[in-house]
């Protein structure tokens, strides 16, 4: 009996490490496929955003030889003594940007030449694809070196002549077809490096199926030895291939065994999500979707009433809370955190980010005692009472904090810091993801209204300016409750994003009408009228094109563009759209465009002051403007006043 005793157990100790092994093997797998995604996800992005700059350096260096060139036309056309030091420091500054941009161009075009980016976290291959992208190369660098030349020719000129003329033709004329070698060269670069990231990746799942398979085999073997109270572990497992247990068998007591069996099963249930997880990901879904899975899919095991995620600002240096998901009975708690800022240093998160270690506060009351932090406040108000707090993290980059918040003390432990850690970067893969391509997309739109902007010299920072009060517009709306079945998160951070798309349209109107300072006849001002038109088209154009991921990005800005000269008494164009027809979108950017409009300088006009310019948005409730919003305008006037004060004094 002794004999077949440890005859048994030394079988299943071959069968445990087997199966050990395998899993092991499994769980490497894995790690190399999020491993290859994390990998050709960053080299991707990379390649994008590398030869994307191409595109970007083009516009500048157009944008700064005009500049030049209309500079250089003021100090021929006549002595302007008291201006001519600042004029002649501004060409310094352009000859000095035009070098720069030089420069850049030429190094990236030396690395499509060598299949190699080099930079500072390793380089970046893609020797594969030279041979696909050589003619395309082989074309850009004909006309970069009469384009290069003709930058040199304009940095050394003092004056507009012949050379100097020929010189801006060639540049603005072929400005375009670089930008569109960039295109075609990112575009043919990206695709044959997600081919070679497909080829990896069936590779890699061919291997883990085969691990797969031996692990199902090694368990089917064992299962005929595994006792009865195990069988609600093979049930709970059913999906990996388990068999039913035998009954005959002599086993423990199943009273005996159920903490045992609760926690395997909880683990699997437990791994089975992360790999659901994994497959939601790589969905094309957007990452508020992914965040609300996340949400729904763990709390029944980690104690969480709220996810909230600040992200770093540009500069490094600042948080911002940026989004959130809480439990209904916290009442509107992510919508109160949105948008608020905190200087890094001044915060105990400065450690975890650095450090990249989680934190954990079981006494959220004690901890904020000595705190006048503004979010702590609402986070208190609310009844949150503990909570874990994760680095975000790509390829060692910080991207900001994510916390886990819940309303009872002392609720969390080491092992609920190791499972969020996990889910803290499956959050970071999916940010990276969506958002990353989001912005690159949102942000060669954008260019493409600035560029229209940068036609009329005299509106200055007029996107920026009327970006800002549409966001505040919307934030007053939503805190005064007006239209709040319609204005969320999302929508102020739609508002904020795409009003400075709002005349994109121009880059379609010429500049005999753009830029005449007297009044336009009314041919010339049905022509300007278009311009909406024409930027709904270059979006709609954009949001097609787009829609074949099945994603929409642009459907905001459409609105705006369309429809910011509509008035709610019908009076306005393209379409005559009357009260709510007109999107509520567009109908807030039309105050904010307005109000700046009225308190800036125009060629055909003075800056009006704030109290005359207030009054006059004032006089177009029910007329020009949606009187809820005015109402709202009106009620909140020394808001509307600080951000002016801000902006211009």
């Amino acid at each position: 009996m002794i004999k077949k005793y440890k005859s048994f157990n030394s079988f299943i100790r071959k069968k445990l490490i087997i199966i050990v092994t395998l899993i092991m093997l499994l769980i490497l797998f894995l790690s190399s496929i999020v491993f290859i995604i994390n990998h050709d996800n960053k080299n991707e992005s990379v390649l994008i955003n590398t030869f994307g700059k191409q595109r970007m350096l083009t516009q500048m260096i157009a944008k700064d030889i005009n500049r030049k060139y209309t500079i250089m036309l003021s100090l021929q056309q006549g002595p302007l003594v008291e201006n001519d030091k600042t004029l002649n420091d501004k060409i310094t500054l352009l000859n000095l940007s035009l070098e720069e941009a030089q420069k850049k161009f030429e190094i990236t075009l030396l690395s499509l030449h060598n299949g190699k980016l080099t930079k500072a976290d390793g380089n970046v291959n893609f020797e594969s694809c030279i041979n696909k992208i050589s003619p395309n190369v082989v074309k850009m660098d004909n006309v970069w070196a009469v384009f290069n030349k003709s930058v040199d020719v304009i940095i050394d000129s003092k004056k507009i002549d012949k050379n100097a003329a020929e010189a801006i033709i060639y540049i603005n004329t072929h400005n375009e077809e670089l930008m569109n070698y960039c295109d075609d060269i990112t575009q043919t670069v990206v695709n044959i490096q997600k081919q070679n990231s497909v080829r990896d990746m069936l590779l890699a799942l061919t291997l883990l199926a085969a691990v797969i398979i031996l692990l199902l085999i090694s368990l089917f073997q064992l299962q005929k030895y595994i006792v009865l109270p195990l069988n609600e572990l093979y049930e709970g497992i059913n999906s990996m291939g388990m068999l039913k247990t035998n009954k005959k068998q002599v086993a423990p007591t199943k009273k005996e065994m159920i903490p045992f069996i609760t926690e395997i099963n909880e683990s699997f249930y437990k791994f089975n999500k992360l790999i659901e997880l994994l497959e939601h990901i790589n969905k094309d879904m957007s990452f508020e979707e992914t965040l609300k899975y996340i949400y729904e899919s763990f709390s029944s095991f980690i104690p969480y009433s709220h996810i909230g995620i600040a992200l770093l600002k540009h500069d490094g240096k600042t948080l911002e809370a940026s989004y959130g998901i809480s439990d209904s009975s916290l009442g509107d708690l992510p919508k109160k955190l949105l948008g608020i800022k905190s200087e890094l240093s001044k915060t105990s998160l400065e450690n975890i980010i650095l450090n990249g270690k989680p934190r954990v506060i079981n006494d959220l009351t004690e901890y904020t005692k000595d705190s006048a932090a503004e979010y702590n406040k609402i986070l208190l108000e609310a009844g949150i009472k503990a909570s874990i707090t994760l680095p975000l993290k790509i390829n060692n980059e910080p991207l900001g904090i994510i916390f886990f918040s819940g309303i009872k003390k002392n609720i969390y432990n080491e092992e609920h810091v190791i499972f969020l850690s996990s889910l803290a970067n499956s959050i970071a893969i999916s940010f990276n993801k969506n958002i990353f391509i989001d912005e690159l997309l949102y942000s060669n739109v954008l260019a493409l209204a600035k560029m229209a902007e940068a036609r009329d010299e005299d509106t200055g920072d007029h996107l920026e300016r009327m970006k800002r009060y549409s966001k505040l517009i919307s934030e007053l709306l939503f805190e005064d409750h007006i239209y709040e079945d319609t204005i969320s998160i999302r929508f102020i951070k739609d508002v904020e994003r795409y009003s400075p798309m709002h005349d994109i349209g121009k880059v379609g109107i010429r500049d005999g009408i753009l830029l005449k300072p007297g009044k336009l006849t009314a041919e010339e001002f049905a022509v300007m009228k278009k311009h909406t038109i024409y930027g709904a088209e270059v979006l709609r154009t954009a949001e097609n094109n787009i829609k074949k991921q099945n994603t929409s990005l642009f459907r905001v800005g459409i609105e705006i563009a369309e429809s910011h000269h509509e008035k709610w008494d019908g009076s306005g164009y393209p379409y005559g759209r009357i009260g709510q027809d007109i999107p509520l979108t567009a109908r807030i950017v039309a105050v904010a465009d307005v109000f700046d409009a009225l308190t800036s300088k125009r060629p055909y006009k003075k800056a009006f002051p704030f109290e005359e310019s207030f009054n006059m948005v004032i006089e177009g409730r029910g007329k020009h403007f949606d009187p809820y919003i005015i109402d709202s305008f009106i009620k909140h006037k020394i808001n509307i006043y600080e951000l002016y004060k801000s902006l211009w004094l």
